[in-house]
């Protein structure tokens, strides 16, 4: 027998028993597309909710510890699921059903926390198309997979959270094997997407990590994986557990359009002993980020207002030793900026002195997107950017 015809074998022996009937593998696995088939099928990107989530996507909505990511993401589920403006600023098309994974804090809690966002939404929790499983098992079993598939298909829901990841993450593979990881998260992007949903899952960040935003969540493959993202940090200097009031910098970005950066204040009510929950109405106030707090969401705004008024006059080392803060964090923001088209580099020749140099230079970006947004405009430069120039 041949080397070829070993391997050939073996594949067969470990493929599942009853593939055709497993509703976990698609019905056609490996179609080959023409380039008339990918163009009759393609359809312009529609907004779900309007400059937060497109359709269709997935990605991570991650932060540190108590920076309100559970509540943000009930906020976008009561939100898409009343047709109501999520968080007063970003509008719902029309309401859609919602399907949600909680794996942490409780159906009760759950149930008194979904209350109290709708009473602030103004809509009838109990008309709402959201739908909620409390149940917890590592998105690799077939229990999880099974009931994961057979949800899309009888809810048909435009929005799928998961929140929080560890619940479900299981013990098949650690958080730094990149390709296992990868291999889960995949599973779970493409089912939702063929089922016609976006993906939200809710992360953390790493406890040992500098800067912010995407590289910072836990895990290999979250940033890699990631088509948006929703990353959430805390001002610790104008936040109060205790009565309630955060104020947060809030990104939101996607490799299909860029990103934004937000002001978000969230007013929860004090927290009480005896119901052991914040009490009172729920108010939040948010817009664009102005750039005078800190955080990724200042920093990314006071980049974008130095290139627009210098446009390819500086290189990366330059804008990044001009931002206030830590050089580290900063520099991770400029790269998110970069990789979601927000600036863009050109290569250019220029005197400086007595010699002529190339250099890498930035300005805001000036090329439109395409629906995969590219690093760089091929028009520009081909080269690799030196990201540590």
């Amino acid at each position: 027998m041949t080397l070829l015809e070993t391997l050939e074998l073996q594949l067969i022996e470990n493929e599942p028993d009853d593939v055709e009937n497993d509703p976990t593998v698609p019905p056609e696995r490996f179609k080959l597309w023409t380039p008339q088939d990918l163009l009759d099928n393609n359809v312009p990107p529609v907004w779900t909710i309007k400059r937060l989530v497109i359709s269709p996507t997935y990605g991570m909505l991650a932060g540190p510890e108590k920076s309100l990511k559970s509540y943000i993401a009930q906020f976008i589920a009561v939100g898409a699921a009343g047709g109501v403006p999520v968080l007063g600023q970003f509008e719902v098309p029309e309401a859609v059903p919602v399907l949600m994974f909680v794996g942490e804090g409780g159906r009760l809690p759950y149930t008194r926390r979904l209350k109290r966002i709708a009473a602030a939404y103004g809509v009838n929790l109990a008309d709402l198309p959201l739908f909620t499983s409390f149940d917890v098992a590592s998105v690799v079993s077939n229990v999880f997979r099974h009931s994961f598939v057979q949800h899309l298909k009888d809810h048909h829901p435009a929005i799928t959270i998961i929140e929080p990841y560890y619940a479900f993450h299981g013990t098949a593979s650690e958080g730094k094997m990149l390709y296992e990881e990868g291999d889960q998260l995949v599973w779970l992007s493409h089912t939702a997407e063929e089922h016609g949903s976006s993906l939200i899952i809710g992360n953390h960040y790493n406890q040992t990590g500098s800067g912010s935003g995407l590289r910072r969540i836990t895990g290999a493959g979250p940033a890699e994986w990631s088509d948006s993202w929703w990353i959430v940090e805390k001002d610790e200097n104008r936040s109060d557990v205790t009565t309630g009031h955060f104020e947060l910098a809030f990104e939101v970005g996607s490799r299909q359009w860029g990103a934004t950066n937000w002001d978000l204040t969230v007013d929860l009510g004090p927290f009480d002993d005896d119901t052991m929950d914040n009490e009172g109405d729920i108010a939040w106030m948010v817009k664009r980020s102005s750039g005078k707090r800190g955080g990724s969401s200042g920093t990314a705004d006071f980049i974008l207002n130095l290139v627009t008024q210098h446009p390819f006059e500086f290189t990366k080392s330059q804008i990044v030793n001009t931002c206030s803060g830590k050089k580290a964090a900063a520099g991770d923001v400029f790269r998110a900026m970069g990789l979601t088209g927000k600036i863009e580099m050109h290569t250019v020749k220029r005197q400086e002195g007595s010699r002529q140099v190339t250099r890498e230079v930035w300005g805001p970006r000036t090329t439109p997107l395409a629906s995969v947004t590219p690093l760089y405009p091929a028009s520009v430069s081909s080269a690799t950017p030196a990201w540590n120039d």
